[in-house]
């Protein structure tokens, strides 16, 4: 008895082989049980594509999607590399002992890295306006000094740059901001772009 391809069966499933072939394959599904289970298991795989083009994410799941690839299109703008920095500290990290957390929503002091530079950054909560101060400063990327001055910052908020700054001769930068959600950093440097996801503190999240 003569089988027919895995191939021949998912053209089968799909409507897409010729009325000869159409009825010459029927013909042989009545004798053969083996070819009657492939095609019950593309017409399962035909039928689950079917509903995945479907499927419509919810609006939610899309925003945060859509927020994560923002900096992807900032960068791109520019024809840029994007890369993502890595913390090398963090100052919560050591949790305060059980007696004083909590007090005060003390600054915190956070350091990432990316390529040879080092990104010093402190933020600060400001409960009483529902605000954060972010201070930072861009070190160690054996630059000539001048060349840390003029680097234009994106603080990212959703798809688009919420606010902007650049850097002084000395690499430093300043941002003072409501507290949103997924906020990022965004570094247009000369060769590449350097993204800095800020961590969960007084309500801003990465």
């Amino acid at each position: 008895m003569k089988h027919y391809s895995l191939g021949e069966w998912a053209d089968f499933v799909r409507g897409l082989t010729s009325e000869a072939l159409t009825a010459s394959m029927r013909r042989h599904l009545q004798f053969c049980g083996s070819c009657r289970k492939t095609t019950r298991i593309w017409t399962s795989i035909d039928e689950f594509g079917k509903r995945q083009m479907a499927y419509e994410p919810p609006a939610g799941a899309m925003r945060v999607v859509e927020s994560y690839l923002a900096p992807f299109k900032l960068a791109s703008r520019g024809t840029q590399l994007l890369h993502l920095a890595r913390v090398t500290f963090d100052s919560f990290a050591r949790q305060a002992p059980a007696g004083v957390r909590g007090v005060d929503l003390a600054p915190q002091q956070l350091v990432y890295k990316c390529g040879n530079a080092f990104i010093d950054l402190r933020l600060e909560p400001r409960p009483a306006t529902r605000s954060m101060v972010l201070a930072g400063q861009i070190v160690g990327s054996g630059e000539a000094e001048s060349g840390l001055a003029g680097i234009q910052v994106s603080l990212l908020q959703g798809e688009d740059s919420f606010v902007e700054t650049t850097t002084n001769q000395a690499g430093e930068f300043h941002f003072s901001f409501p507290m949103l959600q997924r906020t990022r950093l965004l570094f247009g440097m000369p060769d590449a772009a350097w993204l800095v996801l800020l961590p969960t503190t007084g309500g801003v999240s990465a």
